[in-house]
């Protein structure tokens, strides 16, 4: 019989208890379970664990407590740390080079949030195109249509996505849906039979040619800050920009310089530069349409995202690999 793995959970487990107890008791897990008030006590009861027990597998689930994952969360479980399964699409708030340079997997779970992010970025490009932060607050306020523009038709507008990977290839399919025209950029230019109808533009192409922008591209440091002056200036005059991928992608002062100048004429946004806080500018316009991080927020995102990532874990436990790695240790 193959002996036991130990495995420590970080955070709140709100959907799969039973089933990691299952795996416990069918003899695959030991099971070790953390999730603390604070930050301090989250990295004391690490390493109160990791002194008696050699750690194999990380879940990290959604904590409000323990946001970054690093090098003090987890130096205490090197050497034996083979894989974290973390929860979420992005990484930004994982040290994925520490982890890489000692031998340690780090899988997402991409399928899990891709579809209500998707969803909900169409819904900020309707809203941002359609003009609803000022139709609302007109209907309100009583003035009904007065002082509204005109908007442009969804039919055959363009919109540029940067970054063409599970959300953002479920975004073409459900914006070419609604008749609109699909370009995109993405590090490496898809297989044909994957563009489906899409075109591929090299950045500043797109930046030129998009009458709407929507950005899916992860937080790197080759990203942060990927829409700043000069990329505004280079688009059309009155564009449209949404953002669910993360905040610092785009330089938020300068999006509110392009707002003020006109280059921008509305903006769709679910993520910031500086989270929860939110530019005073943004916050008050009425040629923004806001949310508080919350695409993913659906009644099932908790079950989806820990099946997700237990599914990595007994991937990883059967071939060696889970089944969404972010990184390749062996290569490091």
């Amino acid at each position: 019989m193959t002996k036991p793995i130990n495995v420590l959970t970080l955070g709140p487990i709100r959907a799969t208890q039973k089933d990691l107890e299952d795996l416990q008791a069918d003899g695959q897990f030991h099971l070790f379970q953390i999730n603390e008030a604070t930050v301090e006590q989250f990295h004391s009861k690490i390493k109160d664990i990791s002194a008696h027990h050699d750690i194999s597998v990380v879940m990290a689930t959604y904590s409000p407590i323990l946001r970054r994952l690093d090098e003090t969360t987890f130096l205490p479980l090197t050497p034996h740390l083979r894989l974290v399964a973390g929860s979420g699409a992005g990484y930004d708030n994982v040290d994925v080079d520490f982890l890489t340079k000692n031998g340690v997997y780090y899988a997402n779970t991409p399928v899990a949030v891709s579809d209500p992010t998707a969803t909900t970025t169409v819904m900020l490009i309707l809203q941002t195109i359609r003009n609803y932060t000022q139709a609302a607050e007109n209907v309100r306020k009583g003035d009904w249509v007065n002082g509204l523009p005109f908007t442009p038709n969804v039919h055959g507008l363009v919109v540029g996505i940067v970054g063409m990977g599970m959300i953002g290839k479920l975004v073409r399919d459900k914006v070419t849906a609604l008749g609109m025209k699909v370009v995109y950029y993405n590090r490496t230019r898809l297989p044909e039979e994957e563009e489906k109808g899409a075109t591929y533009l090299e950045f500043d192409q797109l930046l030129r040619q998009s009458r709407l922008i929507t950005l899916h591209c992860p937080l790197t440091p080759a990203t942060r800050h990927l829409l700043s002056d000069d990329q505004f200036a280079k688009m059309q005059d009155g564009v449209f920009i949404v953002n669910t991928a993360r905040g610092p992608v785009i330089d938020e002062e300068a999006l509110v310089r392009a707002m003020q100048n006109g280059k921008v004429a509305r903006c769709g946004l679910d993520v910031y530069e500086n989270e929860p806080k939110v530019h005073e500018y943004l916050a008050s316009s009425n040629r923004t349409v806001l949310l508080p991080h919350y695409a993913a927020f659906v009644d099932t995102i908790f079950k989806d995202v820990e099946t997700e990532a237990l599914n990595n874990i007994k991937s990883w436990m059967e071939k060696g690999v889970p089944n969404t790695p972010v990184n390749d240790p062996n290569r490091a």
